[in-house]
């Protein structure tokens, strides 16, 4: 039993028993449930639990955020929201609170689990770095020399109490005041020293040695040093001043010596990203060896040039005027933006600085790349939205039209008026369905509904099937017998066919295309003939399909992009540039790997792997008849479109079965329960998922297995993405049919389970 306590807060008392109830059968111990403010904290107090779970909405709350708040400041407990989707406004105030995840409804085990893990992660984390920050600040506050810290410009971030004690300055006025004013020196003739000058030492000391002059006016004789402070990649944040009385306080002979190292200088250098100083004029006074590296492209030297005179036209009309007026009013100023000759994004950060400004440059490329990524991902889920929604209501409809057709190809007698139209039409609703599956496994990946796949049949069908260029010659080399592999047919087909496609538009005039079929076991994967992108687990065997061109081929700067959504080097208006992308969705899901790769000596290879599968004896055959069955066995339907009930009736009754149909699975429930308590139970119940408004599939199949554990069922869906589709047995189905399917199809299903 995992000890963590968890607090769920949550007004709709069904979702937060759900949450309840998923953490119980993952191994918490039970949860406590708030659906008010007032017991929120009750049990926030009473319990201290090590985690929160909260809805981002809830009705009976003036405002929830305002709670989470509490908890998270006030108590400094984790939280996760729960929520389903919310307006702009609150997403923003709830960023603010900086919750540890966001679980969006409907979630399953496998998600909460996973933000629970994380939110844990990341709260041990947070309490061990809070930890060493009081251990550090201890450490500072009792050491026995002072020390001040600054940021990048010298402005005063912290105080110890040594330090407090020398200069007379509180930190809590002295914060944010620029250190040569609280850390005021002067040498022994009486002349003021910058604190971050040129060094002045003793003969006979290592540290520095002055005045220092304390807020009431005293002076004190001090050593000090000065140190840099830098963040975890080594860039330059601050700087830390650590300094002491002086042992030999009543001497003032000594001799100052002038060290002629800048340590300033020393520090600077040593400092990763790009640093500029310029003067009023825009004259550049220092750089540093990085600026160096990746600025003076001539090897003529910086120093005295005009700073904008380094940046494109465009970069300097954009920012020239924001920095400049920065630089008068001794502000700060940052932009960012893209240095073409070291393909680096940096963000340069102006400070005011000796009547100029000091300008470091930060690189972000990596911050840059992540976003784009980020972006890419939002672009998907976006359109995963609209997809899933359309592809369910027009997967239906092409359900009814393939079903329709292809009775009336069945019916009608060859060579009939009529005949080659329908034949034609169901081509058309054919590639229809195929696109509206494209559709759906770019935008989410697609949940594979794996078969046992010969891939050296799939590819013969597909080839005898292909409407084929007659300028492009094609070519099947398959060398040994092949492994077969566990995949979603129709899904493996969208990747050959969509490969195909790609090798023809790369070829305009004609050529030919290759394709290779072979397999691969460890031993293989490690020879090196593959393309050393393609990420594969050497403890696994695969089956591995080339696709090779000898068209114009890629070029080298584009192969990083080709798997981007809406890249495409086609000019053409119907280059959607999602034919890769969609690959790539499916491969991924299928836990394999593609990769392009420029052919020798012309041309693109295309690979793509496949995991073998560990069952290589059996392979998916479809019963094309129902002989043999002297009683009529009973099917009950749960299907609420009236279209697709009429199409199922229609074909199960012409192979001879018995059809009862309900449009609801509150109906469909009780008429199953009614007939198995009398003894004689529905062989076959074929389920709809998902029901608008009633009880669909789901939640049918769970009501019937608390009564009949052995039914048999099969789904059916125009979500073909839904956990149910992919993993029909872990949910209690026989056997899944996704939408749009023909009724040989259907058939065949029902024919396989009822064997």
């Amino acid at each position: 039993m995992n000890p963590f306590r968890i607090l769920i807060i949550d007004d709709e008392n069904k979702t937060g028993k759900d949450v309840q109830q998923s953490l119980i059968r993952l191994g918490y111990i039970e949860p406590e449930i708030a659906g008010t403010e007032h017991d929120a904290m009750e049990i926030v107090r009473r319990a201290d639990p090590d985690l929160v779970i909260m809805d981002i909405q809830m009705n009976t709350l003036v405002d929830a955020m305002s709670l989470a708040k509490r908890i998270r400041c006030d108590y400094g407990k984790p939280i996760i929201f729960l929520t389903a989707l919310a307006d702009e406004n609150t997403i923003k105030r709830a960023g603010e609170i900086d919750p540890e995840a966001y679980l969006l409804k409907p979630f399953n085990e496998h998600e909460l689990k996973s933000s629970v893990a994380i939110a844990m992660s990341r709260s041990r984390s947070r309490e061990a770095l809070m930890d060493r920050e009081k251990q550090f600040f201890s450490t500072l506050s009792s050491m026995a020399d002072a020390l001040i810290a600054t940021d990048i410009v010298g402005n005063i971030t912290y105080m110890n109490p040594v330090a407090e004690s020398l200069t007379g300055w509180e930190f809590v006025n002295a914060k944010h005041m620029v250190l040569q004013d609280v850390l005021s020196i002067k040498d022994s003739s009486g002349k003021k020293v910058p604190a971050l000058s040129p060094r002045y030492r003793s003969k006979n000391k290592s540290k520095r040695t002055s005045y220092l002059t304390r807020k009431d006016g005293d002076q004190v004789l001090i050593e000090d040093n000065a140190a840099p402070l830098k963040d975890p990649e080594g860039s330059l944040v601050g700087l830390v001043v650590v300094f002491r009385r002086a042992l030999d306080e009543d001497s003032k002979d000594f001799s100052p010596d002038l060290d002629t190292d800048d340590p300033i200088r020393n520090i600077v250098e040593g400092i990763a990203d790009p640093l500029f100083a310029v003067d009023k004029n825009w004259d550049i006074t220092f750089v540093n060896q990085r600026a160096v590296e990746i600025f003076d492209e001539l090897d003529e030297g910086i120093i005295g040039n005009k700073f904008w005179q380094m940046f494109p036209e465009d970069v300097r009309e954009d920012n020239i005027h924001d920095v400049s007026r920065a630089m008068a009013r001794g502000e700060r100023a940052s932009f960012e933006f893209y240095h073409q000759n070291s393909s680096f994004w940096f963000e340069l950060n102006a400070y005011p600085f000796a009547g100029g400004l000091l300008l470091l440059m930060r690189d972000i490329t990596e911050r840059i790349e992540e976003s784009e990524s980020a972006l890419r991902l939002e672009k998907l889920e976006s359109l995963s939205l609209l997809a899933r929604g359309f592809a369910h209501d027009f997967n239906n409809i092409l359900t009814v039209i393939l079903g329709n057709l292809s009775l009336a190809n069945v019916k009608l007698p060859k060579g009939v008026e009529g005949d080659e139209e329908i034949n034609n039409a169901l081509s058309a609703t054919l590639r229809a369905q195929n696109r509206v599956q494209q559709l759906l496994t770019f935008a989410k990946g697609g949940s594979p509904i794996r078969q046992n796949i010969d891939f050296r049949k799939l590819i013969s069908e597909i080839i005898d099937e292909y409407d084929r260029d007659d300028q492009i010659q094609y070519t099947v080399e398959v060398s040994e017998e092949i492994w077969k592999v566990d995949a979603d047919p129709g899904q493996l087909r969208r990747v050959i066919e969509n490969l195909l496609r790609n090798a023809e538009q790369a070829m305009p005039g004609g050529g030919k295309i290759v394709m290779n079929l072979m397999n691969a076991d460890a031993e293989g994967l490690s020879k090196g003939s593959l393309p050393s992108s393609l990420e594969l687990d050497e403890s696994l065997d695969y089956v591995i399909l080339q696709v090779i061109d000898d068209g114009n081929g890629i070029d080298d700067d584009l192969l990083e992009k080709v798997f981007e959504p809406y890249f495409s080097t086609r000019t053409e208006a119907n280059a959607t540039g999602i034919g890769l992308t969609v690959c790539e969705s499916i491969v991924r899901a299928h836990n394999g790997g593609i990769a392009l790769e420029p052919n020798s000596p012309s041309g693109t290879r295309v690979v793509v792997a496949f995991p073998a599968s560990n069952d290589q004896g059996a392979s998916f055959e479809k019963l094309q008849s129902t002989d043999g069955i002297n009683i009529a066995p009973s099917i009950l339907i749960l299907e609420d479109d009236s279209l697709i009930r009429q199409l199922l009736v229609a074909n199960l009754e012409r192979e001879g079965y018995e059809v009862t149909e309900t449009e609801d699975g509150v109906d469909t429930v009780a008429r199953y329960i009614e007939k198995y308590r009398s003894g004689n139970p529905y062989d076959l119940v074929i389920m709809d998922l998902s029901v608008p408004k009633g009880m669909g599939g789901a939640r049918a199949i769970k009501e019937i297995l608390q009564v009949d554990s052995e039914v048999k069922a099969i789904v059916s869906s125009g979500y073909s993405d839904d956990p149910v589709m992919a993993n029909p047995q872990s949910f209690g189905f026989s056997g899944v049919l996704p939408k749009p399917y023909q009724p040989n199809e259907l058939i065949s299903l029902v024919s396989e389970i009822l064997k």
